[in-house]
């Protein structure tokens, strides 16, 4: 049967939209749908990278700058240096835990929008109310669980959030997220210490929160990636809706085998139209059953924008208007399911030799990773350095460690060498300088440490989440972050009070490096293990 088309048949006036106008070109109309309805990798891609960083680079600045305070408040409290250093144990604990339950709990009922604004929001109360801390008991509950609490909704959602919208850049985007945090560093903690001289611990303590507040306003841009496949959805059924009655039409087959148009194509399937003539597919992110019709036609050979005339197919037309559709509920059945078969943690990926190796070197190397800093001003004071030189420290490890994060990037994305091995050696010469500490007598050689600490120390911080992806993909990439953040708040948690202790007990900060070095070597070594078990 040959196909006629008879009558005329109105193009479809588009209608506008406030977000996702329809394309008036037929060229803009064949364009790939993804690209529409996904922002990934491009357009408001690059605005989630913004405020992610601006996030980052809060979150990070207060974190490593709490060795700035950390000398003010045994200063104040009268407190020893054990005591001290649980402030920042409870905060780590509580940041990692809080992290976990994000991860795989709240993320499944939330966006990641929701918990980012509402870990901004204790951010801000917690640093409110430690300006009226009376005692450094107090600071437990308002600094450590408060902030920390913080610290575990916002960043663990940033991080999902640059997954959901960056693919093929996303070595790029983490690499400039992570950056984000090494200026943060680089800018908070000279920034804390003139605070500290001008205002004193409350005031500084006061001026902080407001300016974590602005975390709350960063989340807000986080829109979800659905958002924009909803309003594409949305613009699209509008048009269909409003369309004109005479402009609408279907084909069917008359009394002479004559494919005419009689009753509208929308409402059979609104992904299929008319226009000049010809058949054309406008695809909405999910494919009816019509739809799946007209790509599975073997003699259509993919030709939708040819003129009707030219086919011979008479089963075309009953798959465009003669199908009981039901799109929304069989989209509902298959969300159903898809639910049905989530798990809310994959326990196969603690069978993954590479992945326990890089889960092992996280935790255990987090001590010689996250903490030093934090000690580095009290080392350099016990080396009779001034306070502000003292902080200055921290400000020159941390411009070092956002040159050595840029350059690690970007020879990992090389792939010359495997990312694992780069965490290994970085984490050997890490460990061997912080094991040369009683070497550093004066200031000019701490600041020569610094230089070459803030190198090489946090490679790990910098690849983590590539190498994660690499080994398992990104389908449990969930589930490891909540392991690894697990794991690294219960060992550097607890690693915390002891370091403190071990200065009370030693008298000095030296042994402390000690620890941190030992843990590095260890961490290295057990990386460079897969190499013998390749062998």
């Amino acid at each position: 049967m040959t196909f006629k088309y008879e009558g005329s048949i109105k193009e479809p006036s588009p209608r506008k939209c406030d977000h996702h106008p329809v394309p008036e070109k037929d060229d803009a109309m064949d364009a790939d749908p993804e690209v529409r309805q996904n922002p990934m990798d491009h357009g408001y891609a690059w605005v989630i990278l913004a405020a992610s960083m601006v996030a980052t680079f809060i979150i990070t600045g207060t974190f490593r700058a709490f060795g700035v305070l950390y000398v003010e408040l045994i200063i104040m409290f009268h407190s020893n240096a054990t005591m001290a250093s649980l402030v920042q144990g409870i905060m780590i604990f509580t940041s990692s835990i809080g992290s976990v339950l994000v991860l795989v709990f709240g993320l499944r009922r939330f966006t990641p929008r929701f918990w980012v604004v509402l870990g901004g929001l204790f951010y801000f109360f917690g640093f409110l109310t430690s300006s009226y801390a009376v005692s450094i008991e107090y600071l437990f509950f308002s600094y450590s669980c408060l902030i920390g609490l913080g610290m575990a909704l916002s960043f663990s959602s940033i991080v999902v959030t640059m997954g959901y919208y960056f693919d093929k850049k996303r070595g790029f985007a983490m690499g400039l997220l992570m950056a984000s945090g090494s200026l943060g560093s680089l800018v908070f903690a000279p920034f804390l210490r003139m605070l500290l001289d001008e205002y004193s611990v409350r005031g500084s303590l006061l001026i902080m929160a407001a300016i974590t507040a602005h975390i709350i306003a960063c989340g807000a841009l986080l829109r979800p990636p659905a958002f924009s496949s909803k309003t594409s959805e949305k613009c699209r059924t509008s048009v269909t809706q409003n369309a004109p009655r005479e402009e609408k039409s279907s084909l069917i087959f008359n009394g002479d085998n004559v494919c005419e148009t009689n009753k509208p194509l929308y409402s059979s399937d609104p992904s299929i139209f008319l226009r000049n003539g010809k058949l054309r597919l406008f695809q909405h992110g999910t494919r009816s059953s019509s739809t799946e019709m007209i790509h599975r036609s073997k003699d259509l050979d993919g030709q939708l924008t040819t003129p009707l005339g030219e086919y011979t197919i008479q089963n075309f037309c009953i798959s465009v208007s003669a199908l009981d559709l039901n799109s929304e509920i069989k989209d509902k059945e298959v969300k159903i399911n898809a639910i049905k078969k989530e798990q809310f943690f994959n326990f196969k990926i603690l069978k993954n030799p590479s992945f326990m190796r890089l889960l092992f070197a996280y935790t255990v190397g987090s001590i010689g990773t996250s903490l030093p800093q934090s000690y580095l001003p009290a080392l350099a004071i016990e080396q009779e350095a001034e306070t502000t030189n003292a902080a200055l420290l921290i400000t020159v490890s941390s411009f070092f460690d956002l040159l050595g994060r840029l350059l690690i990037g970007y020879i990992s994305d090389k792939r010359l060498v495997k990312r694992s091995y780069l965490i290994a050696v970085s984490m050997a010469l890490s460990g061997v300088l912080q094991c040369l500490s009683p070497f550093y007598k004066d200031y000019w050689s701490l600041l020569l440490f610094s230089v070459f600490y803030g190198f090489f120390s946090n490679f790990m911080s910098a690849l983590y989440s590539a190498t994660l992806l690499d080994i398992l993909g990104l389908d449990d990439f969930r589930s490891a972050l909540s392991v690894m953040y697990s794991g690294y708040g219960i060992v550097s948690g607890a690693a915390s009070p002891f370091i403190g202790d071990l200065r009370d007990k030693t008298g000095t900060y030296v042994t402390c490096f000690y620890l941190f070095g030992a843990t590095h070597i260890i961490s290295s070594i057990v990386l460079f293990t897969e190499c013998i078990s390749c062998s």
